[in-house]
Order: structure tokens, then sequence, then C-alpha cells
């Protein structure tokens, strides 16, 4: 048996253990420090932000003072539901939230979450990801009814798919497919935190490629359909190949207890 196949065969085997573990959890609004400091970054390099921008940038600078912000904003919009429309929009512009396309994505937000649930820093995320995709696209993945099986897995490398097992950490991709609409999500894993956390949905597809965009409406890459290169940014291409999600899953599930057990030492 060649390296490749006995590298294939213990993956599958700690598949079998690791599903049944249930190591690994989903969760659709974690979001690494080093993704939202590069988001940040790049908000502040703007020289006039918009509301969205703006309100993004403090979300993610100031988290704390957001979720205070939320807060408020719902008191005032609960609360305050019976007094004058004007004096709703005043009291929210008070708050930080100016113009009255953010006063009715607030809305939207507020009416979509239970009225106990309390604002917290997965809130938070939560609302960023509807404040920078208003058209929608990532309002099924908080839809109660939706599920989410795995599609594909995918593994890349630049210019290359890697001729080993599984390639860089950071070019494994899981394809979801979300149950009954069939939409289109890009999860990576993090061994670390014991999660998977989705960075891209699907927003175009045409004949040639899916187009996706990341949690803060930026333009996240083109895949090609023909042959799954993947376009992440103006300089640079991943090319991937397919494999079984099984497959990723034992790999990463099992880089998460060699992590475990050298903490432990």
């Amino acid at each position: 048996m060649d390296k490749r196949l006995l590298a294939l065969a213990l993956c599958l085997f700690f598949s079998l253990s690791s599903i049944a573990d249930g190591l690994y959890r989903s969760a659709v609004t974690y979001a690494p420090a080093s993704s939202k400091q590069l988001e940040l970054d790049r908000l502040l390099a703007i020289e006039t932000p918009s509301e969205q921008q703006y309100l993004t940038s403090i979300a993610l600078q100031k988290p704390l003072v957001f979720e205070r912000q939320l807060k408020r904003a719902r008191e005032i919009l609960i609360i305050g539901g019976e007094a004058e429309a004007g004096q709703i929009e005043s009291r929210l512009r008070t708050e930080g939230f100016y113009s009255k396309d953010i006063h009715k994505i607030l809305r939207e937000f507020f009416s979509s979450i239970h009225p106990d649930d309390e604002i917290t820093a997965p809130r938070v995320m939560e609302f960023l990801m509807r404040l920078n995709a208003q058209e929608g696209h990532w309002n099924y993945l908080f839809s109660e009814s939706q599920i989410l099986d795995d599609y594909s897995a995918l593994e890349c490398g630049l210019g290359a798919a890697p001729t080993e097992l599984l390639g860089p950490v950071e070019h494994q991709y899981l394809m979801k497919v979300a149950h009954p609409d069939m939409q289109l999500s890009l999860w990576r894993f993090d061994p670390i935190e014991a999660l998977t956390y989705p960075v891209a949905t699907l927003v175009e597809t045409t004949v040639d490629h899916y187009r996706f965009i990341d949690r803060f409406g930026n333009e996240f890459g083109l895949l090609s359909r023909d042959d799954l290169a993947m376009q992440i940014s103006d300089s640079e291409q991943l090319q991937c190949q397919k494999l079984d999600p099984a497959v990723m899953r034992a790999y990463q599930n099992h880089r998460r207890e060699v992590i475990l057990s050298e903490k432990q030492l």
C-alpha cells in the first residue's frame, strides 16, 4: 500500500470515530480574529466610508460598545413602538444609526430573533452579515428549518492542486448545500476551536463559474465549474480538487486531537 492509500485508510478510520464522537460543531457567526482584523484594516483605509461601512468598523473595533448600541436600538424600537415615527428615528440617530435604510435593517433584524434573546457577540456578527449583504444572501443560514449537507470537500494549492492527500490548511474548503433552497456555502475548519464556520456564500451561478462573497459583502472569489480553479484575488489563484467530505473531516478531527494532546503535555 503506497503512502497516499495508507493515509486515506487512516483518515477513513478516524472518520468513523470522529463522526461518532461529534468533535466538530458548526458556528455560523464565528470569525477568526485575523479575518476581522483584515476587514477592519480595509474599512479604516476608506477615506469616506458609507454608514454601513462605518457601523461595521465600529462593531469590529469596539464590539462591546456596539453591543450596547444594538441593545439600545432594540429598546427604542420595542418600548418606543407607540411613539411618533419621527421620535423613534431621532432616538435611533442618537444611538448612532442615522439613515432610514439602516433603521429598516434594524427592524428586520430584531423581528428575526426572539424578544428574549440577548444581544451578544454572535448576534452582533449576525447583524453584520445582514447589514453587509442586504440582498439576504446569508439569511438562509439563520432559518430554523434549514438543513445543511456536506456537498464536496475541496483541497487547493497555489497554481496547482496539492499532490499529497491534503494541502495547506488555509486552502481547504468544505462546500455545504442548504435544503430545501439548495443554497451553497463554503466552510472551513478551525481545529483549535473545534468548529466549522462559513467563509463565503454563493451569489451567482453561470455556465462557467460560481461567484462567492464573504460575510462582509466583499467579493470572495470565482470557482470554475470546468477545472475547479478558484480565483480569490487579482493575483492569486487556487487549483482545487474534490475529496470525500468524510476524509477531510476525519483529517481535521485528527489534527484537533493532536493539538489538544500537545496542549496537555
